[in-house]
């Protein structure tokens, strides 16, 4: 009787406590250009971006394609930094930019045949931010994400400042 009450109590206490809270995956993608604002550098070169953010975990995979720009053209400045040369930025109402999320230069980032692409899965956003000493939190660059705030740049040693951008937007 003793074991069947302890029994009783502990699933009274699971029904009562509150669920665990499931994982909210956000879905996103920016398309790149060097013909568009904010840094418009009359660049030829394109790329697509999926980003997907797990909100529980703080997580964030993208899958990028980049069309002509050989890695060989990235920023070797930033190749040889630990925050590498693609950037997640956020860009404020009064004009001025946070850097938020880098995507460090390593073995998610392939050679192709009209340029390069990035497969970064469940990467820290804790750990990257940390990279650039952001001050951006993760929660607010969630909500930056969602507003269509957040640009995603390609840096080269052409166009340091970054040769292709694009807003993030939802999908």
């Amino acid at each position: 009787m003793h074991n069947l009450y302890r029994f009783a109590l502990a699933a009274l206490a699971a029904f009562a406590s509150p669920s665990p809270v499931s994982a909210e995956i956000l879905h996103f993608r920016a398309t790149l250009a060097g013909k568009a604002e904010p840094d418009n550098t009359g660049s030829d070169a394109t790329a697509e971006a999926k980003v997907r953010v797990d909100t529980v975990r703080r997580l964030v995979s993208v899958k990028m394609a980049v069309h002509g720009i050989a890695i060989d053209q990235l920023w070797k400045k930033l190749v040889a930094a630990p925050i590498g040369p693609v950037h997640f930025h956020e860009y404020k109402d009064d004009g001025s930019v946070v850097l938020a999320l880098p995507l460090p230069y390593g073995a998610t980032y392939h050679a192709a045949r009209d340029g390069f692409r990035i497969v970064s899965r469940d990467y820290d956003y804790a750990a990257g931010a940390k990279l650039l000493g952001s001050t951006l939190s993760f929660e607010d660059f969630v909500v930056a994400m969602k507003a269509g705030k957040v640009i995603l740049n390609v840096h080269t040693d052409k166009f340091n400042p970054g040769e292709i951008g694009g807003k993030v937007v939802g999908d």
